[in-house]
């Protein structure tokens, strides 16, 4: 009963049924979008990949940063379910950039045996995977390469596992157009041999219409699910508040299809504080099949 109880609590949150077998196999929550800014915009955002953000998207992006950036990213589904997320990169040098992640998903599973009120007991099941990313321009402001590594655990009350996967990404950049391509989710180790993890394809553009405007798409695609088209929208206004509308076209049953939106507010520091900046980020995603709603919130600082 605890096993069927993970996997519909993870299934309903719509990021994917989980395996009979239990183990790292299929990981559903390596799926979950892990940001506010690239989700408003309809997940549309491998070739933008442009702040911290690149550590979920694509890596190579990271070198398109010019001061150093923390993200903190907090999402409550229905069910008990909470997701959460962060990351922290910096630049080194003008041609390469680091960051760490991670990712959080945790619920407490009711056990019952019988149809009573009251549940037979409850057990925490939670899952994480905490990465380390880098990036190298290869041609400095055009072409760059980008990776990370992470390790994966997961715990479904006598079921623990654990792996290590790794991503990869590239952005190339001409003029106002970008194109990014990444890879995630490749298997590096899993403590169950014959484990699968969902690996992930994300090819798209974005092209910049001015200093504070640009309109993205992408092609997705996740494990065996259904591939996906995304296209998404960002405009600044007085490079204070952003305005984001995204939308999704799914293939088959996949979930993800339907609107996006959100926006984002910045404040600056003041003298001695000057150079630190905040922003916040908000994004609704509604969820076509009536299941639950969901509204990421998340906070990003500048320094």
């Amino acid at each position: 009963m605890a096993t069927i109880g993970i996997a519909l609590a993870l299934s309903f949150a719509g990021v994917a049924s989980i395996s009979d077998e239990m183990g790292i196999n299929e990981a559903a929550f390596l799926k979950i979008d892990a940001a506010s800014r690239p989700a408003a915009m309809g997940g549309a955002f491998v070739g933008v990949a442009n702040d911290v953000n690149s550590v979920f998207w694509n890596p190579a992006g990271l070198t398109q940063m010019e001061k150093r950036e923390m993200l903190a990213m907090y999402n409550s589904w229905f069910a008990g379910i909470h997701y959460a997320s962060g990351a922290y990169a910096q630049p080194l040098g003008s041609n390469a950039a680091i960051g760490v992640s991670f990712i959080y998903l945790q619920s407490e599973i009711e056990n019952r045996i019988d149809d009573t009120e009251e549940p037979d007991s409850v057990f925490n099941a939670y899952s994480y995977a905490v990465g380390l990313s880098g990036s190298y321009a290869l041609i400095p402001e055009m072409f760059s390469l980008g990776g990370t590594v992470k390790t994966i655990s997961q715990n479904f009350d006598v079921d623990d596992s654990s792996g290590m996967a790794a991503d990869l990404g590239a952005l190339f950049n001409i003029a106002n157009l970008s194109l990014g391509a990444s890879v995630q989710n490749i298997k590096l180790h899993t403590s169950v041999e014959e484990a699968s993890l969902p690996v992930g394809i994300r090819v798209g553009g974005a092209y910049q219409f001015s200093e504070d405007s640009v309109i993205s798409g992408e092609f997705s695609k996740q494990g065996a699910g259904d591939s996906t088209y995304h296209i998404g929208l960002e405009k600044w206004v007085r490079n204070i508040l952003a305005l984001r509308v995204g939308y999704c076209i799914g293939t088959g049953d996949n979930p993800k299809d339907g609107l996006s939106a959100g926006l984002g507010l910045r404040a600056y520091g003041t003298k001695p504080l000057e150079a630190l900046s905040f922003q916040f980020d908000y994004a609704y995603v509604p969820d076509r099949e009536g299941l639950g709603d969901t509204h990421r919130v998340s906070m990003m600082t500048r320094f």
